[in-house]
C-alpha cells in the first residue's frame, strides 16, 4: 500500500459524519480524539475526515495548518492498520486541544490511536 491519501480515503459526506457521530465508537489519546465505526465491507477499506474546532480556533490558518499535521500523521502512519475484506472502516479525528501541539505530538498519539483501532479490528473478527 502506498503512503497516500488519496480522494477515495476521504470522508466528506454529511450523512456518514452524521452516522458516526450518532452511533460510533471513541478513542482519546490528548491531542485527538478517534470516532470510527466499523460496517460491513463497502466500496472502500477505510475513510478519514479530520476535525478542528471553530471555536478553540478562531482563524482558519490554524485550524488548517491542524488539520495538515493531523492529515500527514495519519497518512505516514496508515499502514498500522490491518485492513479486512470483511469490513469498510469510517473514521473522524477530532483535534481536542486547545492549543496548538507539535507534528511530532499529534504523529505520537494517532500512532497510539491507530494501535487502538487494530486492536478493535482484530476482536470485531473473532
Amino acid at each position: 500500500m502506498k503512503l497516500t491519501f488519496g480522494k477515495n480515503e476521504k470522508l466528506k459526506s454529511r450523512k456518514a459524519f452524521d452516522e458516526l457521530f450518532s452511533d460510533g465508537k471513541t478513542f482519546v489519546s490528548h491531542p485527538i480524539r478517534f470516532v470510527y465505526k466499523i460496517k460491513p465491507k463497502e466500496d472502500y477499506n477505510i475513510r478519514v475526515g479530520v476535525s478542528v474546532s471553530k471555536k478553540k480556533f478562531k482563524h482558519a490558518v490554524d485550524r488548517n495548518l491542524l488539520k495538515r499535521r493531523s492529515k500527514e500523521a495519519y497518512r505516514l502512519n496508515k499502514l498500522l492498520i490491518e485492513t479486512s475484506e470483511e469490513y469498510s472502516i469510517d473514521l473522524v479525528m477530532i483535534y481536542t486541544s486547545t492549543k496548538q501541539q507539535s507534528f511530532e505530538r499529534i504523529e505520537e498519539a494517532v500512532q497510539i490511536l491507530l494501535e487502538k483501532l487494530n486492536q478493535a479490528i482484530q476482536t470485531k473478527k473473532d
